[in-house]
Formats: C-alpha cells, sequence, structure tokens
C-alpha cells in the first residue's frame, strides 16, 4: 500500500533543501477528495486552503524524515502521492535506535510545525473566525492543526507500515530478535482493528445522533468510514505477512 508509485508525465519536480521531490498527480486529488466538505460547506477557496495546508504539511513530515536519513549520512529523497508521502532512502540506516530516530523525525516535524502556527496566533492573532463565521485565515489555522497534530498522532500507532508501527517493529526486534518481528505483527494486527472497529462505531453512532461524539476533540482524526478502510486494510497486511513469515518458517523447518 505504501509504495512508491510509478513516475507519471505529470509529476510535478523540483529539488528542496538538496532533495529531490516528485508530487504524484493522484496527490491533488485525493487531497481534493479528503477536502471534499470544506467545498461543500464553505466554498471552493476554502477547499483550494486545505489542498495547500496538506500539500505543505505532508512535505515536512517527509523532508522531517529526510533530513534525518540525512543525518545518519543516507541520501532521500520524497514522493508525494495518494496514500500520502514516502521517504525514500538511497541505502539502509545502519543502527536500530538511528532508524527509530528517522520514523519519529515526520511526526516530529509537523508538531514542530504545529507548535509554528499556534504560537504566531498567540502572539499575533489572526485566526479569529470572527462574528461572521469560518474565515479563510481560520480556516487555515485549523487545518494546519488538524492534519500535522491529528494525522502525526494518529500516524504514531503501532500499525505497521505506518511511522508508529515502524518503531514498534524496532523495539520488539530489539527486545526479542527471534520473535520480535512477530510480536509486532500481531500488535499492528490488534491495534488496526481496534482503530478500525471504533472508525465504524463513530460513523453509526453519528448517524443516529450520538451525544459523545460531541466531546472528541476537534482534531481527533480516528472515527471517520476513511480510517476504518484505511486501518482495516493495514490489519489485514499485517496479517499476511504473519501468514507468510509462518509458512517460510515452516519450510525452512523441513
Amino acid at each position: 500500500m505504501l509504495v512508491e508509485p510509478d513516475r507519471t508525465p505529470y509529476d510535478l519536480n523540483f529539488r528542496l533543501f538538496g532533495f529531490p521531490v516528485r508530487v504524484h498527480p493522484l496527490f491533488w486529488l485525493v487531497s481534493a477528495l479528503f477536502g471534499s466538505d470544506a467545498l461543500q460547506l464553505l466554498g471552493p477557496e476554502y477547499l483550494l486552503i486545505w489542498v495547500a495546508v496538506v500539500f505543505v504539511s505532508i512535505l515536512v513530515h517527509e523532508l522531517g524524515h529526510a533530513l534525518a536519513f540525512r543525518a545518519s549520512g543516507v541520501g532521500a529523497s520524497v514522493v508525494l502521492y495518494s496514500f500520502g508521502g514516502l521517504a525514500v532512502p538511497w541505502a539502509e540506516v545502519a543502527g536500530r535506535w538511528r532508524r527509530v530516530g528517522v520514523a519519529l523525525a515526520g511526526p516530529a516535524a509537523g508538531f514542530v510545525l504545529a507548535a509554528a502556527v499556534w504560537a504566531s496566533d498567540r502572539a499575533v492573532p489572526w485566526a479569529d473566525p470572527g462574528p461572521a463565521g469560518m474565515t479563510p485565515a481560520a480556516w487555515l489555522y485549523l487545518s494546519l492543526l488538524y492534519v500535522n497534530v491529528g494525522w502525526g498522532v494518529m500516524n504514531l500507532l503501532p500499525v505497521i507500515p505506518l511511522d508508529g508501527g515502524r518503531v514498534s517493529q524496532e523495539v520488539c526486534e530489539g527486545a526479542s530478535p527471534r520473535t520480535g518481528r512477530r510480536v509486532a505483527l500481531w500488535v499492528s494486527v490488534g491495534t488496526g482493528v481496534l482503530v478500525a472497529a471504533y472508525s465504524l462505531a463513530c460513523v453509526v453512532g453519528r448517524k443516529q445522533g450520538a451525544e459523545w461524539l460531541a466531546n472528541l476533540p476537534w482534531w481527533f482524526p480516528i472515527g471517520s468510514l476513511w480510517t476504518a478502510i484505511l486501518f482495516g486494510v493495514l490489519a489485514y497486511q499485517s496479517y499476511q505477512l504473519l501468514q507468510r513469515d509462518r509458512w517460510t518458517d515452516s519450510h525452512w523447518s523441513e
């Protein structure tokens, strides 16, 4: 699922801080689909703001990974595509804790961006929605915090191949080289199933007008049909990897 897509004639290519960056055309389409509610409820300018926020936020996230790769002595390129983004290393990173640092650097970069946005509004208030309701500035502010905090926290869940899943796998394999990968995959399956089930419960509860949904923080990203599908697919992929490993182990023992 999280594999670098093939190149197309419609890719946007540029360099940033010395890193090659490629933006697949499906990135723009999927980002716009995620912001379709903004188009319907607020207007086309709000959809454009949303797409720009997703572009900048995911680019910052992947640059966090890329800079961590560079600090570990490994070059990298950045790809933005339909499922978000990838920082593609040009060689293997030596050292378990360096790999953990690379995985955590992406969400950390997003949190730093969110903190800077929050601090800027506290220093010079610019995101007040005002008496007329949602303004473009307020939408920009909320979208930046939602993507960089909400998606960043979700990305830290121990589900492979999310960043949290990579950290979980490194920690489990470090604690038990023989069974660590299997433990990390089971954690990934269990977490993915729980998040998918919770998200479906939120979708059903929202249709039934459940009051407890109103108490969730506004930036909380888990609880949509999209997260139910995403984490259900990731849980199934982890289960497939478990089955493949079991098949490989059984054939090696014969």
